[in-house]
């Protein structure tokens, strides 16, 4: 069942698939207990630096025209996790749990609702 809400999902079974598993993860973080949040973060940036790969070889597949833009996007939102996933590896884990309830879930929102719905845009055109 998918928890990955129908607004969120742009319609490209690959993309789409791994936004779901990308918010499973998301979820759980966010309500994983403090000893257990490090591994779980953690399991987030993996995800999502695979995820951002996959996502920009489509791009390169398809010469999608905004590339150089989403990329960007992409390496913010990657450091913004690593920089709070430093944070809380450091003892400030309060910073992190804020960062993952309050800002990186509306990241996701918007990534999706802009760039990704624009990137399936062009992929269906292009198929």
């Amino acid at each position: 069942m998918s928890q990955l809400p129908d607004a969120l999902k742009v319609g490209v079974d690959s993309i789409d698939q791994r936004h779901e598993e990308f918010y499973t993860l998301y979820e759980t973080l966010k309500n994983t207990p403090d000893s257990e949040f490090l591994v779980a973060f953690d399991a987030v940036i993996l995800h999502t630096q695979n995820h951002f790969a996959e996502e920009e070889a489509d791009m390169e597949l398809i010469v999608y025209p905004n590339k150089a833009e989403h990329k960007q996007e992409h390496q913010k939102a990657l450091d913004e996790m690593n920089y709070f996933r430093e944070k809380a590896s450091s003892g400030k884990l309060i910073f992190a749990k804020g960062y993952v309830k309050e800002r990186l879930g509306d990241w996701l929102r918007n990534h999706l609702l802009n760039m990704d719905s624009d990137l399936a845009r062009v992929i269906t055109q292009n198929l």
